[in-house]
């Protein structure tokens, strides 16, 4: 299937870079536009009615410096996120909501590209705070201890993390000082996985408590391709029961397409399109849909 190629997705990216731009953004390069659609649904099927949530623009060097999140009906830009690069590496990450500035994270790197420190900053109108500078411990490159520090120099909370020979973060714990949680508020982590005799995960219980005591328990279990691509997920009730099955399906590149949200009783009730776009000129007037 050939996604239907808008002229109001291209006009509304330019604005909103000129928006960028004017928020004193140098101009970014824009090569190449990762565009996720939303379908409508109507009686478990899907229409042909769609409209843009989500745009990941990259530069020449495919990187990623922009990514748009929209309301479907509107497609107003309700947040967005800005990468800043030293080569390769992401230097830098400002994150807007409601079109203000509300967070941005400072990055260094080890000698073998791996993140160092993240000096994390909170914005408010006319105050900016530093929040917490993350420290990042390591073995076989997974990160197994991260201390936050404060401006002062004091550590404010410490994570440390347990991973299995496959990569899986299968525990997590975080002391933290009295004010200070982690952004993503996350204070304990316990995963259990289940792999095949290929080493691929196919099933999952993680559970999770927050820093307001909520504990979310989710089970998961996955499908693959002949490629070993993941191709379906399915989410489970604490007595096993099926909540949702999504399944994926790719190009002859391996790249993501389509994406398919059934409920428990096998009824479509979300489904979403990838559609890559490659502009070959700065001025961005040819478009070509790469599959």
């Amino acid at each position: 299937m050939r996604l239907k190629v808008t002229p109001l997705v291209v006009v509304l990216l330019m604005v909103s870079l000129m928006n960028a731009e004017a928020q004193n953004r140098p101009p970014q390069n824009v090569r190449r536009v990762i565009v996720t659609s939303r379908y409508e649904i109507q009686d478990g099927k899907r229409t042909v009615n769609s409209r843009a949530i989500k745009q990941e623009i990259k530069d020449s060097l495919d990187r990623v410096h922009t990514i748009l999140f929209r309301e479907y009906e509107t497609q107003r830009v309700y947040r967005y996120i800005w990468h800043t690069y030293e080569g390769r590496q992401i230097v830098r990450t400002d994150e807007f909501d409601n079109e203000k500035l509300f967070r941005y994270s400072l990055f260094t790197y080890t000698p073998d590209s791996l993140i160092a420190t993240q000096k994390v900053y909170m914005v408010n109108t006319g105050d900016t705070l530093h929040y917490v500078t993350l420290t990042f411990k390591y073995q076989n490159r997974l990160p197994i201890q991260v201390d936050a520090t404060n401006s002062k120099g004091k550590r404010v909370y410490r994570t440390k993390s347990v991973f299995d020979t496959y990569g899986t973060e299968i525990q997590r714990q975080v002391k933290a000082s009295k004010g200070y949680v982690p952004v993503d508020s996350i204070m304990s982590i316990i995963c259990k996985p289940v792999y095949d005799s290929l080493g691929r995960k196919v099933a999952e219980t993680i559970t999770k408590t927050y820093s307001d005591g909520r504990k979310v328990v989710k089970s998961f279990r996955y499908e693959y391709n002949k490629k070993n691509l993941r191709s379906a997920v399915e989410e489970l009730d604490q007595s096993g029961n099926l909540i949702t099955r999504t399944t994926l399906e790719y190009n002859d590149k391996g790249m993501l397409k389509f994406i398919s949200v059934f409920n428990s009783e096998g009824k479509l009730i979300d489904y979403q399109a990838l559609r890559y776009e490659l502009y070959p000129s700065r001025d961005r007037r040819q478009q070509i849909i790469e599959y």
